[in-house]
């Protein structure tokens, strides 16, 4: 018998889900509840490179996800006067060293010693790392970077739908009015304000921070995030399309800090800042102070960073905003809502099953990849900054989570290792040289680096930026890029 899968929202994380669910079981029922009157959350996005895996899963091709959403190329993010300083440092995704003939050294890849090689010499990490190299140049090279994608969220959750209807996936244009369930709490039937009603086998709360079920029906724990991040609030201030640069903008404010998306019509902008300093028209003066122009506010998005306890209860899995927020740095919204679904088809023979043991495993897995995420966050705000209250503040208003003392130390110590950031009961690991690359550019380190025993690593310093510098040479900008697709 055919089992019915209901995601209720849409948005990116809704026709994600609805996609996904498609792909692991064709020949069941798969339909999803948005309506047209409640808008989506998103305003031009950020990703990391498990998107481009994703989209790979689901049988759409990059370059249509491109076309379709004014998108762009991006190859890392790179931060911008987070010290006062007025320097910048980049946060590369990894580079793929076979392509460029260079073998790893170590079963955990050589080029992690590389960049402990280059802090050993002072080397500046973004003249002697290809992606941050190239990206510099405002160009881009697919095969030899692990690369993610900027798109504006509007147009991806319209070209999903329209993929997702192709395929089979039944739309229900209403809004949720209610549900039924049967003696063991699990979700029988959904009713709608049109007074229609869909049977549920299975339902995936997408609703976004409105969480209508994990929140309103299953009153999950929340568990905030607020004593380690402060982010409360943002406002939205696009604007006009400039010269494309292949990478995500972090640029460090008084009390918070903007980003900058480049898409292909336009520059996604806001500033996430820290309400308890600084209220809307005090941000958007900030801004305009910035910038040297005058501003308009598109929209005002509050939030809570944090995270549900358990988000598979029952017959019923959050996925998204509905489940967890962290916050907009680093882009690990659609992160975490990928490894959430591509984890859950590890736990396929018992999705209608109910077994404690595995909806614990899958909540724990879960929790480790949210606790995870606010760690390397949270290394972003450990700067030298004492230019306002808030940044005097923060050391000592926001400690940081118990979970990353020991990796923190490691770092101070300058002695983090590969090892250090493995770990089998989560699935969003950022690698060493992320957080090596964010401490140094921080300058989080107190004591020099060790290499003792890795003196000659292969290829040299010297050989491997002669590599890079002859690839540079012949990338494409992101403009001739996007011509070619």
């Amino acid at each position: 018998m055919k089992k019915n899968f209901v995601i209720l929202g849409g948005g990116t994380a809704g026709w994600f889900t609805a996609l996904f669910i498609q792909k692991v079981r064709p020949n069941d029922n798969v339909s999803i509840i948005e309506s047209t009157k409640i808008g989506t959350i998103g305003v031009g996005e950020a990703t990391t490179p498990n998107v481009i895996n994703f989209f790979t899963y689901l049988n759409i091709p990059i370059e249509d996800v491109i076309k379709n959403t004014n998108g762009t190329i991006k190859n890392g993010i790179s931060f911008e006067n987070w010290n006062g300083d007025g320097k910048k440092y980049f946060h590369a995704f990894f580079e793929h060293l076979t392509p460029f003939k260079v073998h790893p050294m170590f079963s955990n890849d050589c080029f992690e010693f590389y960049l402990k090689h280059l802090i050993h010499e002072n080397k500046n990490l973004e003249d002697y790392q290809y992606s941050p190299l190239i990206s510099y140049q405002n160009k881009v090279d697919t095969k030899h970077t692990s690369y993610a994608l900027h798109f504006d969220a509007g147009m991806l959750a319209a070209f999903l739908k329209k993929t997702a209807i192709e395929r089979g996936i039944n739309h229900i244009d209403a809004e949720f009015e209610s549900l039924s369930t049967n003696d063991k709490n699990d979700i029988t039937k959904i009713t709608l304000n049109n007074d229609q009603s869909v049977d549920v086998d299975f339902v995936f709360d997408c609703s976004g921070m409105a969480r209508k079920i994990i929140g309103e029906h299953y009153k999950q724990k929340w568990i905030s995030y607020r004593d380690h991040l402060p982010m409360k609030k943002a406002i939205i201030i696009p604007k006009e399309k400039e010269d494309l640069f292949p990478y995500t903008k972090a640029i460090a404010m008084k009390y918070g800090w903007i980003f900058e998306i480049p898409l292909q019509h336009r520059v996604g902008r806001g500033y996430i800042f820290d309400s308890d300093y600084i209220n809307e028209e005090q941000a958007l003066k900030e801004c305009e102070e910035y910038y040297g122009e005058k501003i308009n506010v598109k929209k005002v998005i509050d939030f809570d960073a944090g995270r549900f306890e358990k988000v598979w209860v029952n017959n019923c899995v959050a996925v998204g905003l509905s489940s967890t927020f962290i916050e907009p740095l680093e882009s690990t919204s659609l992160f975490l809502t990928i490894e959430q679904l591509m984890m859950f088809n590890h736990f396929h023979n018992t999705w209608f099953e109910s077994n404690e043991d595995d909806r614990d495993m899958y909540n724990l897995i879960c929790g480790n990849n949210m606790k995870e995420t606010l760690s390397f966050v949270y290394l972003h705000y450990i700067t030298k900054r004492k230019d306002s209250q808030f940044w005097i503040d923060f050391p000592t208003k926001h400690k940081p989570p118990k979970h990353f003392e020991k990796k923190l130390h490691k770092l101070k110590q300058n002695n983090i290792r590969h090892y250090d950031c493995v770990d089998t009961m989560l699935t969003a690991q950022f690698r060493m040289s992320s957080y090596v690359q964010v401490a140094q550019g921080l300058g989080v380190a107190d004591v020099p680096i060790n290499i003792k025993g890795f003196e000659n690593i292969e290829p040299s310093v010297d050989n491997y930026k002669k590599l890079i510098d002859y690839n540079a040479k012949y990338a494409d900008t992101m403009s001739d890029y996007l011509k070619k697709l």
